[in-house]
């Protein structure tokens, strides 16, 4: 197969951009960020040219590599939902470092409702979540003093995760992420 054309380049990118780019910002919240998404979908894109056998499906190519995109952004951040928050040691870092007051009551408040959450949770969750968000523990070691597979662990502590995260929303500035 041939090379497509960079006209087709620039088509595709004109007809398909707007969309891409609405659908990037609604799932990262941040434009700057969603446009350097968009950029790096159509790099790849024009890297896997060859690949694409019927340029009538290249709409779905790139759908699907911004929602990759998109995923890989959120694994390189998932450790920071919880992990800040909830270490004791960040927490006691977090009380010198912060120079107003009311930063620290709302910190407070915050790991407050966090431990309330997780103490409401079941025995499994509860148990999940606090060795490997509070203790950071491999879910290999976790599988192993509790008896579990590691995919249990996987389960429970995503689950645990997102019932904190439902709980927490308000706190969290995730109104519209679902």
């Amino acid at each position: 197969m041939t090379a497509i054309s960079d006209t087709f380049w620039q088509s595709t990118y004109r007809r398909h951009a707007p969309s891409l780019l609405a659908f990037l910002s609604s799932r990262i919240g941040r434009r700057d960020l969603a446009e350097d998404l968009l950029q790096e979908t159509f790099v790849r894109a024009i890297r896997a040219q060859k690949k694409l056998r019927d340029t009538s499906k290249v709409r779905s190519y790139l759908f699907s590599t911004a929602h990759r995109l998109v995923l890989n952004q959120f694994r390189r951040k998932r450790p920071v939902l919880f992990s800040e928050v909830t270490s004791e040691a960040s927490l006691d870092r977090a009380d010198e470092t912060i120079a107003a007051p009311d930063e620290a009551a709302d910190l407070s408040r915050a790991e407050s409702r966090l431990r309330a959450v997780v103490d409401e949770m079941t025995p499994a969750l509860r148990t999940a979540f606090r060795a490997a968000i509070f203790e950071h523990k491999p879910y290999a070691q976790i599988a192993t003093e509790n008896g579990w597979t590691e995919g249990q662990v996987r389960v429970n502590v995503c689950r645990a995760r997102k019932q904190a995260v439902a709980e927490l929303r308000d706190l969290l500035n995730l109104e519209g992420v679902s």
